[in-house]
């Protein structure tokens, strides 16, 4: 059990890594189940009366099948004078059989081992969450090289390596698509499981698994800067990151076993002097409380509810780094969001065409994305996806092509002078603006104004009416953020649904709105730039989406791997009903516990049943903090 308990409070990740002594320790867990059957029956040979002469023997051998680990680690302990709780229970089996209490002895043994057999099940299915993240790492990579294909290491890549990447297979670094076309299963990155559909010229992410077409690319990333391992990073980093009550319940363990002790001394002891009662039923009253004391079911299912919970998130797209961040996600009342990069995608979208003369919108449409079509700017992205949007296929060849820096771009066609950019392009022209408009691309032919086309900010599609999820987790105060004008700032909270925002804010200013936030309740705050860092170190619990500047990812108490907004109510509920979990089992554990202890210093509760109420309540404590996982 010490094994587990190890796993769950502090170096889980470090024991699920680790692959050596696998086929030893399963052949152990064989031996160790076919010698506990092989005690039961043996124990149930002993209240034959045929066998009655050799009761002693027959239960000693029951103690010492079944329990002979449980005994050696606990005789360890009690010369190094670590009191845990094999060191509690090996006192009470062998007091026992000493006192000619052997059926009660074996019992002890029996029960225990059960309990533990169950509990090391729930911990591996709780373990087998984090094993699969850990396992979303590839192993070997398709390498081109001279035109020849060579399975390689993974960690052998270096940034320019040409890879293949086969239908099946996981992507085994961050690369660029040079060549192919294929659809994307995401789920180990981000957590949804919908197929994404790839081409020449996008980048992808490692561990992410190739549907149903080979693709060749370009890797960009070395296996240690690459997404996978960024999150596999970030999931030792929070098995290992404790909260404050499962601190707590650490240093407790520490004080109460020798406190316990202590007490369960001064019962055998102490106790019958003064009464002057018969010392070997108070030994036995002694041993009844040092096994319903027994710290186990707080022990393991506090780390093991909070352990369950970051595998929880894991699923929905976040990884946590640590349990102490648990707690402020559970308590917040309050978000704050960033705008750009946050609550939009950083990208630009058509909003409107407007026609001025005789030209179509479709034909505005086609002048501007001729011309476009050669620049990288933001608006150029959004009017080439306009035109796949309504599958326009006329394309018309430009001439006398120029970008005019800040101002737009230049051009003929069909012998035609054909102008697409802003105010400042048409007053180098000498063109009349029309001055009721601010802020549009104007499409000019010939020195006259034809049309216009008015873009905005895409919002992130889950973030639309995502107030309402927010509320329903009893975050009732949603806020945005940003450093852009009030006019846009205002355009899009409307869109969101969100009632309060604050514009034109520089670094210091956002800094400074979520220390006054933070006076009305925790709060959390989602952002993705270098200048949102310091806000994020600020809030209590602060989110980075997975493009974030790597300052913010650094900062941030979670990263957003999914970049779906939509997802954090999700999370907020786990991280409640994780608290909710562990609360629970502390209180329900120390309240069998006092009243079984109080019936065994009164002498209404044997041995067998205190150790009946210690098993059976790690059991429930440890499957309600499963249930977690669910």
């Amino acid at each position: 059990m010490d094994k587990e308990k190890c796993e769950i409070t502090g170096n889980a990740c470090k024991c699920c890594n680790s692959n050596h002594h696998e086929d030893e320790k399963k052949e152990n867990k064989t031996l160790e189940i076919a010698l506990y059957i092989i005690s039961i029956v043996v124990f149930i040979l002993g209240f034959l009366p045929v066998f009655s002469s050799y009761k002693i023997w027959i239960y000693l051998a029951v103690v010492l099948m079944a329990g002979y680990e449980l005994l050696l680690d606990g005789i360890k302990n009690i010369f190094h004078l670590n009191f845990e709780e094999d060191t509690l229970m090996t006192i009470a089996i062998i007091s026992a059989f000493i006192l000619g209490e052997y059926p009660e002895s074996a019992m002890v043994v029996l029960l225990f081992k059960l309990g533990e057999f169950l509990e090391e099940k729930a911990v591996e299915n709780s373990n087998k969450n984090i094993k699969d993240i850990v396992e979303i790492k590839a192993k070997t990579a398709n390498l081109i090289k001279n035109e020849k294909q060579e399975v390689v290491d993974v960690e052998t890549l270096k940034v320019g390596d040409k890879i293949l990447i086969k239908p099946g297979e996981m992507v085994p670094v961050d690369c660029k698509i040079i060549k192919g076309t294929s659809s994307l299963n995401m789920a180990n990155i981000t957590g949804e499981s919908a197929e994404v559909f790839v081409q020449e010229g996008e980048s992808i992410l490692s561990g992410s698994i190739n549907i149903n077409g080979s693709l060749t690319c370009i890797v960009e990333k070395d296996i240690k800067d690459s997404t996978v391992s960024q999150i596999v990073d970030l999931v030792y980093e929070a098995t290992n990151n404790k909260g404050k009550t499962e601190k707590f319940i650490t240093k407790f363990s520490k004080i109460y076993t020798p406190i316990v002790i202590v007490m369960a001394i001064a019962i055998a002891t102490i106790v019958p002097f003064i009464l002057k009662a018969d010392f070997k039923e108070w030994i036995l009253r002694a041993l009844v409380f040092l096994v319903a004391s027994c710290p186990c079911s707080i022990v393991i299912s506090v780390p093991l509810a909070f352990f369950s919970c970051i595998g929880a998130i894991s699923k929905k797209g976040m990884i946590i780094k640590g349990t102490k961040h648990i707690e402020a996600l559970s308590k917040a009342k309050q978000i704050a969001f960033d705008k750009t990069g946050t609550i939009t995608t950083g990208k630009m979208q058509i909003e409107k065409i407007v026609s001025l003369g005789n030209i179509a919108e479709n034909e505005l449409l086609i002048y501007a994305n001729a011309l476009e079509k050669n620049s990288n700017h933001p608006i150029s992205t959004a009017i080439a996806k306009e035109v796949e949007n309504k599958n326009i296929k006329d394309e018309k060849e430009v001439e006398n092509y120029e970008e005019i820096a800040g101002c737009g771009i230049k051009g003929t066609i069909d012998k035609k002078i054909i102008l697409f950019g802003n105010e400042k392009l048409l007053q180098k022209e000498n063109i009349d603006i029309i001055q009721d408009l601010e802020k549009v691309n104007y499409l000019v032919i010939n020195g006259k104004i034809e049309g216009y086309i008015t873009l905005k900010e895409e919002i992130r599609k889950e973030c639309k009416n995502i107030v309402k999820e927010f509320e329903k987790v009893e975050v009732n105060n949603i806020v945005m953020l940003t450093g852009d004008n009030e006019k846009n700032a205002e355009k899009i909270a409307k869109e969101m649904g969100i009632s309060k925002f604050y514009a034109s804010l520089l670094p210091q200013e956002k800094l400074e709105k979520v220390k006054t936030l933070k006076e009305d309740g925790e709060i959390i705050f989602v952002g993705d730039g270098i200048n949102d860092s310091p806000v994020l170190a600020e809030a209590n619990f602060g989110i980075s989406m997975k493009d974030a500047a790597e300052i913010a990812n650094n900062t941030a108490d979670g990263i957003l791997i999914s970049n779906n907004i939509s997802k954090i109510p999700d999370m907020i509920k786990v991280a409640k009903k994780a608290m909710n979990i562990i609360k629970f089992n502390i209180v329900f554990s120390l309240t069998i516990k006092v009243v079984v202890l109080t019936l065994g210093v009164l002498g209404y509760a044997p041995i067998w049943l205190a150790i009946i109420a210690d098993t059976g309540v790690s059991m429930l404590t440890v499957l309600n903090s499963v249930r977690i996982l669910k």
